[in-house]
């Protein structure tokens, strides 16, 4: 049975320029940024004199009638890691559409290209020769927040472009927010670029219809909203009976500068070594034959790793995969890169800890360097006199200004009775840093960066140890379900968190100061067993001191994966025992306070055991869920488990977690 995805990504290169479908078919809709504004995209095939559609619509904003195109029948839709392939059947010719960014996590400068490629195959489908116009547009509407803003358009050495410059840049910071600088650019080697307008196009599909003068106002500032202005190409074949024709283009967007990293702007990691946007547009349009072959291997890699856990595995880490790592932008500052999220309709963080941490498994596996992107930042600030307490920060600033922590830092805590304080995830975000650390640590089997942020990471330890077996009343990386006093699983975090830095010790060669620490930890967990069992109902409670309550432990996950031995055999056994009772159609709920659930601690527990019937209950439940779910946005972390419906949250990197039963 094929995956229905609630969204098929397009063009994922990072937070901004970051595009899906969000239909059924291609031509249901125009495609759209991931935070639900159009940004269209319009296919047009020419077949014989007639003009059929393949993708999104002529019609620039649906307030007046139009009559469309006829669509071409889409009759196959394939979603793999790193590309997605549309096939659209006529009587006359098959057309096939690949869409795919190279995120390539071996080769970092190519995988920080912000360039996207879209190549296209015709052939005959009934025997005969046909003539055959291919048209495609890109809506200027990708180049600015809203299409009130104004953009250029000129004329490039690969095609055409057009955006606002540097006017607004990084001007701004939040979460519904897209680009309103740089450049958006369309590349080829041997299409006819031009600039199109809803006018044009009207009269391209209509030959009765006067076609306007050619497009002639470049350089001069235009409203989008003023015409629906788009970058087209287009391309004139004769479709051969005996074999089809194929060609390729590319999407791109110079950002001129990506982030503000405490208080400098700075660029791409693809500029590290001095090229420059039109450098890297010839070698994206040079290396296209040699770039996609490396596209299908690591598919093949990755789905071959994969394929042991079923075919439902299978299409959920293929949707994801592009998913996370477009959630980030990776930039170069003169000195390291960094590898910053964006926390996607969640609250718009840069740098968030508590969404690098389940999002690390995915990098685990394929370039645990990323990694070190994702903590120096964090690092940096919490070392600096900026961050004035003792334990580890959640956040580096709000997308795309890193300038410095802002989530519960703002004067309404205040005003709610609470200091900024009582907002913060002091034993979350300690074990998060301890824990990332140590996975990073244990998959190079290098223990150097450890060694770099000891006294830090030490700070953070004492912090556990004083405060983490019982938390008081804190948050947890789960804050959308308010605070939790005795929170059994926070306590778990802080468990391992100390384990995890006595592995650490060991690896640095302090033998006595490992096992005294890894021994503590065995004590505090034979401590946490006594406060959080629930006897009546032979459960681990949600909180020490509620009865009758449950959650998914799914911090226990490091004690597998590093086999450290710090909890018994009895508590994995009775966890698993409880999830199975509360199964429900589309999954396991996180906790007994709802009826919802997290995508990426689902998938976690399934490591705390190895029982194969569990897994597939858990990787069904998601499968089942992104069948039937209503809401077609990119998979969403947190929605519910009795009905298809999103609760919040979208298009985050947080499901790297899925990836999580490929480190088992």
């Amino acid at each position: 049975m094929k995956l229905r995805a609630p969204a098929v990504p397009l063009i994922t290169v990072d937070p901004y320029f970051n595009i899906w479908s969000c239909a059924d078919r291609l031509t249901d809709e125009a495609p759209r940024h991931w935070t639900g504004r159009r940004h269209p995209m319009t296919g047009l095939l020419k077949i014989d004199g007639s003009w059929r559609r393949f993708m999104g619509c002529a019609s620039a904003d649906n307030l007046h009638y139009f009559r469309e195109a006829d669509a071409l029948e889409q009759t196959d839709l394939v979603v793999t890691p790193l590309t997605t392939k549309y096939t659209f059947e006529a009587p006359e010719v098959i057309l096939n559409v690949t869409f795919f960014t190279p995120l390539l996590m071996d080769d970092l400068k190519l995988m920080s290209r912000p360039v996207s490629y879209i190549s296209y195959e015709i052939r005959s489908n009934d025997g005969a020769d046909h003539q055959v116009e291919f048209y495609f547009d890109i809506s200027s509407e990708v180049a600015v927040n809203d299409p009130s803003q104004s953009v250029k358009f000129f004329k490039t050495e690969f095609g055409c472009a057009c955006g606002m410059g540097e006017d607004l840049l990084l001007n701004r910071h939040g979460d519904d927010l897209r680009i309103e600088w740089g450049y958006l650019h369309l590349l080829a080697t041997d299409h006819t670029p031009s600039v199109e307008n809803f006018a044009s196009k009207k009269a391209m599909l209509r030959p009765w219809v006067k076609a306007p003068a050619p497009f002639d106002r470049y350089d001069q500032p235009i409203r989008v909203s003023d015409g629906w202005h788009s970058l087209a190409l287009t391309k004139e074949y004769t479709v051969p009976a005996s074999a089809p024709v194929k060609n390729f283009f590319c999407v791109a967007y110079d950002d001129l500068y990506s982030i503000q990293y405490f208080g400098k702007n700075i660029k791409g990691y693809w500029t590290k070594d001095g090229d420059t946007f039109e450098d890297i547009c010839r070698k994206a349009l040079a290396d296209y034959e040699s770039v996609y072959a490396r596209c299908l291997a690591f598919d093949a890699d990755l789905l071959a790793k994969a394929a042991p856990h079923g075919e439902k595995y299978c299409d959920i880490v293929s949707l994801v995969y592009r998913q996370v790592i477009a959630a980030h932008k990776l930039t170069w500052d003169g000195e390291s890169h960094q590898f910053l999220s964006k926390e996607c309709f969640s609250n718009g963080c840069i740098g968030t800890v508590d969404v690098t941490y389940p999002s690390i498994p995915l990098f685990l596996l394929y370039c645990p360097d990323l990694i070190t992107g994702m903590l120096d930042p964090i690092f940096r600030y919490a070392a600096s006199d900026m961050w004035p307490y003792r334990y580890a920060p959640h956040d580096v600033g709000t997308y795309p200004l890193a300038n410095g922590q802002v989530y519960g830092m703002s004067e309404k805590y205040y005003a709610r009775g609470k200091g900024p304080e009582g907002y913060q995830m002091p034993v979350e975000e300690c074990g998060n840093m301890l824990l990332c650390v140590a996975a990073l640590c244990y998959a190079k089997k290098d223990v150097s960066y450890a060694v770099k942020n000891y006294d830090i990471l030490k700070q953070w330890v004492d912090y556990l140890l004083e405060k983490g077996l019982d938390p008081e009343n804190q948050l947890c990386t789960d804050d959308f379900a308010g605070h939790l006093a005795h929170n059994a699983n926070l306590s778990v975090k802080a468990i391992m968190g100390i384990a995890s830095w006595g592995m650490m010790l060991g690896m640095m060669g302090k033998t006595e100061e490992s096992e005294s620490t890894i021994a503590h930890a065995r004590t505090l967990a034979a401590q946490w067993k006594e406060r959080s069992y629930d006897a009546k109902n032979d459960c681990y409670r949600l909180a020490f001191d509620q009865e009758g309550t449950w959650s998914i432990k799914y911090n226990l996950v490091w004690d597998k994966l590093f086999d450290l031995h710090i909890f018994d055999q009895d508590v994995y056994d009775a966890e698993i025992r409880t999830y199975l009772s509360h199964m429900n159609p589309y999954g396991l709920p996180l906790d007994s306070r709802s009826d919802y659930t997290k995508s990426d601690w689902q998938m976690w527990s399934t490591v705390l055991t190895d029982d194969k019937e569990y897994e597939a209950a858990i990787v069904n439940g998601m499968w089942n869920l992104l069948d039937n779910i209503r809401d077609r946005v990119p998979f969403t972390d947190w929605y519910f488990t009795s009905e298809p419906y999103m609760r919040g949250f979208l298009n985050r990197t947080v499901q790297g977690g899925l990836f999580i039963n490929l480190l088992k």
